[in-house]
């Protein structure tokens, strides 16, 4: 394909047009009839609970462990003003 000279370009494009339409064509009609059955989505909720209970799982043990090693040293909790 000649892309030097823009006149030459413009008769090629002319000249194969019906080619190029043809084979997007046939792809489009072979993307369609293949992307459902070839196509699985991911359940994204499975996945997002498995992700998301790590984290929780893991929040939870730096929470606790946070906590003992605060009452082992003796940090004071501050007042939640029920004693006044």
């Amino acid at each position: 394909m000649p892309y030097k000279n823009p006149e030459d370009k413009k008769q090629w494009e002319h000249e194969h047009r019906e080619i190029r339409n043809s084979r997007r064509r046939q792809s489009r009609l072979e993307g369609q009839t293949n992307s459902f059955v070839e196509q699985t989505v991911p359940d994204p909720v499975s996945q997002q609970e498995s992700k998301d209970g790590w984290k929780m799982l893991a929040a939870l043990a730096v929470g606790i462990g946070i906590a003992l090693i605060g009452a082992f040293v003796g940090v004071k909790l501050p007042n939640s003003g029920r004693e006044q």
